[in-house]
């Protein structure tokens, strides 16, 4: 019968503990990466304006007015809302998440 051998690698309770730690810590730091490539959202669950790179004016003919998002304001031509994006919508906006 042979002579049991330690083996370094994974007798080595140190190793260990650093290899899980390792683990956690990648896992942790995937999970920072992840909102950068999600849009961003406000507290109440919509896309904040600046994720969707909204702005006040009409974009190669596509505005906020005609979108199937908006939703028209009591006093129409004023301002109104969205569906998807946080805060007051101007009907000649536009943002990237323009819908026909």
């Amino acid at each position: 019968m042979k002579p049991t051998v330690p083996h370094p690698q994974t007798d080595n309770p140190q190793r260990r503990t650093f290899l899980r730690g390792g683990g956690l810590f990648l896992a942790v730091l995937a999970t920072d990466a992840m909102p950068a490539n999600h849009q961003a959202r406000a507290e109440d669950g919509m896309l904040s304006q600046a994720s969707v790179h909204y702005q006040k004016k009409p974009h190669e003919g596509q505005k906020c007015s005609d979108c199937a998002y908006f939703i028209p304001g009591k006093t129409p031509p004023g301002t109104g809302s969205c569906r998807l994006v946080a805060g007051t919508i101007d009907p000649n906006g536009w943002c990237m998440r323009f819908s026909s």
